[in-house]
């Protein structure tokens, strides 16, 4: 799957986990993360769901379509053969200490939504029909996929008004993740090279080992030793709270508050504190650290202000994103958050020019059509937005790798940052 690193890095934080609290066995706080990917057709995202399966070391996948309150939770039928009724379990029942994949999410009516909301957050479900009265264990993370109302997720509209789920189930979620195909067209040339590299290779008639085109920065570990790395993890890694930093905690929190009211977004509760926590440990556990640190907070910070700030509205995400790039910007390199400014300044002045083109094409039909589009950025405007940031040298990026990969070139003269665009060829 090309791209999308935080939803990758959110799914490996919750394959491992948090910890799980029962102060004194009267209330339990749950330790496993829920997450819920919502987005645009085509974007994966059940792939995702399918390689967590296979990744997990216990895992139950299912359908909302297909799978009602019944199938998930737990059922009483009568055994065909004594007569009596008895208990079956469930999908969230099933994957008891393990993850519960749910695609199609929004496709469950509200009735069946409503009854899992006890297994999302207590972590057990309550029975009782036809005389039977029990309670059933269903501690297991759940991660769910939903498509967006109308097909295609609006910028414009904030993560609920997009997606057919009420409040109380989204605030259960502790990331939610956003999927979007967005128009980007070096951003595409990369994604189509990567599907059709990905296609050559793993064609059944290659019985050779065929060399990875792309090059790879880092090691790859295979998924049978990643299921194991997984379990070693979970079950003889614990850690302790006690060197956290509450105040960062505290005072990002109060920060979040205040935003989120000043901009009408999504409300923030106390879950948003407790998935924090739950995602320090789960960075710290993936580190196979006895003790949380400075590191995996800012890490779980970085992972929840990402998935919170993704799910606004376009309006209020780019404020939102400037308030708090000092917890965003956390162990990114410079050259990768230069990126992403310059990606963004290079997409708003290709659009402008594609307007411009358009109105002039119309006076001039019949003309021949450029096969490229070069689109300039001023380097001021660049080192302005990097400033921001605490960024003040940009000789580095303008000599990475990064950088020429995505097709940009220096004009050291006219002090210009140039992208050339390649067009679709037209028929």
């Amino acid at each position: 799957i090309y791209g999308h690193e935080y939803i990758k890095r959110g799914l490996a934080l919750c394959l491992f986990g948090g910890e799980s609290k029962n102060p004194g066995n009267k209330h339990k706080i749950r330790g496993d993360i829920n997450i819920l990917l919502c987005g645009d057709p085509g974007t994966a995202k059940s792939q995702f769901l399918k390689y967590t399966e296979k990744i997990a070391p216990r895992a139950v996948f299912t359908t909302g379509q297909g799978a009602s309150a019944v199938g998930l939770t737990a059922y009483v039928r009568r055994n065909p053969t004594t007569r009596e009724w008895t208990l079956e379990a469930g999908a969230l029942v099933l994957a008891d200490l393990g993850v519960c994949l749910i695609d199609e999410f929004d496709k469950m009516n509200d009735q069946d939504r409503t009854s899992i909301h006890e297994a999302m957050e207590q972590q057990s479900i309550s029975v009782s029909k036809a005389g039977i009265v029990t309670s059933l264990q269903a501690r297991c993370a759940v991660i769910a996929a939903a498509n967006p109302i109308g097909g295609r997720y609006d910028p414009s509209m904030t993560f609920s008004e997009n997606v057919n789920l009420s409040e109380p189930i989204l605030s259960r979620f502790d990331v939610l993740c956003v999927v979007k195909d967005e128009f980007d067209p070096m951003q595409d040339k990369h994604l189509a090279e990567f599907v059709v590299a990905s296609h050559v290779k793993n064609h059944p008639s290659k019985a050779e080992e065929i060399p990875d085109s792309q090059p790879q920065d880092t090691m790859q570990i295979p998924q049978d030793l990643l299921k194991k790395y997984i379990v070693y993890a979970k079950e003889n890694v614990h850690p302790k709270l006690s060197n956290m930093d509450q105040d960062k905690i505290a005072n990002m929190y109060s920060q979040l508050r205040q935003e989120s009211l000043s901009t009408g977004s999504l409300p923030i509760t106390v879950r948003h504190i407790e998935s924090v926590i739950r995602m320090s440990e789960a960075h710290a556990r993936m580190h196979l650290r006895d003790t949380v640190q400075d590191v995996d907070v800012n890490m779980a910070i970085r992972m929840m202000l990402e998935s919170f700030i993704e799910a606004q509205k376009f309006s209020v995400m780019k404020k939102m994103r400037s308030s708090f790039q000092k917890y965003l910007s956390f162990q990114r390199d410079h050259s990768e958050l230069l990126f992403f400014i310059l990606r963004q300044l290079t997409l708003d002045q290709l659009a402008y020019q594609r307007c411009k083109e358009g109105g002039r094409r119309g006076k001039e039909a019949g003309g021949e059509r450029s096969r490229t589009t070069v689109v300039e950025v001023m380097e001021k405007d660049l080192s302005e937005r990097a400033k921001a940031i605490e960024i003040f040298n940009l000789k580095p990026f303008l000599d990475s790798e990064l950088f020429r990969q995505n097709g940009f070139t220096y004009d050291a003269k006219r002090k210009v940052i140039v992208q050339v665009v390649p067009e679709a060829a037209e028929p």
